[in-house]
């Protein structure tokens, strides 16, 4: 007599198969290959391979990320205000770092010239860190990825594909700002001379339960 297999235990298959092909690559920046040496995010990605040191996974041409999407260098160096302590260099904050670069990453091609880029809902990939990027090219004929508009696009000798952005992805520009405020507490402040102007500001004191308790002295 032959068993039937469980309906619910055919999907439960299903999910667990399917899974791994929209999950994140790898929680670890790989690699620059040569055609990125010149990328916006060039330096904060050589400072994070640095970080990673050992860690940095190995992969085969084939395996690495086919597009690149970057912002336009004013804006990466705009991020924080220019000759200031930027967070994304301290090792506190390497793993927002990561998360920042994987975000521009996608492992497979995306052409200029792809017409699904001109269906209504464009073309659609994942980057590698599970996130939707949406390649649109619009009426004007320019392309966008996420609604913002790509100002450069270039096809490199190696296969791979990059864009750059008028503007970051993801709110990048608005949460690398509102870490810098809170790191800008913590380290040294110099002019452009590097003068120092101020040193880390220390917490303000917290206030004994018995002094918070005692009541105002009589005049």
């Amino acid at each position: 007599m032959m068993a039937q297999l469980n309906p619910g235990l055919a999907v439960l298959l299903c999910v667990v198969v399917a899974a791994p092909l929209t999950t994140a690559t790898s929680e670890f920046v790989p690699q620059i290959p040569a055609s990125q040496e010149e990328s916006p995010l060039a330096n904060l990605w050589k400072h994070a391979l640095k970080e990673q040191g050992a860690a940095t996974p190995t992969e085969r041409d084939d395996q690495g990320p086919k597009t690149f999407i970057a912002p336009d260098y004013g804006v990466v160096i705009n991020w924080v205000p220019q000759d200031s302590a930027h967070p994304l260099y301290a090792p506190q904050y390497i793993n927002l770092l990561r998360e920042i670069l994987l975000d521009y990453m996608v492992q497979v091609v995306v052409k200029p010239d792809d017409p699904r880029m001109s269906q209504p809902n464009g073309l659609q990939v994942i980057n590698r860190n599970g996130r939707t990027i949406t390649f649109k090219r619009v009426v004007s004929g320019d392309i966008t990825v996420n609604g913002k508009k790509v100002v450069k696009s270039t096809a490199h000798k190696d296969g791979t594909f990059s864009y750059i952005l008028d503007k970051s992805l993801f709110g990048h520009r608005e949460t690398v700002h509102e870490v810098w405020q809170k790191y800008i507490e913590t380290v040294p402040v110099y002019d452009p001379f590097r003068t120092l102007i101020a040193g880390p500001r220390a917490p303000p004191p917290e206030k004994s339960e018995t002094a918070a308790a005692s009541p105002p002295a009589s005049p």
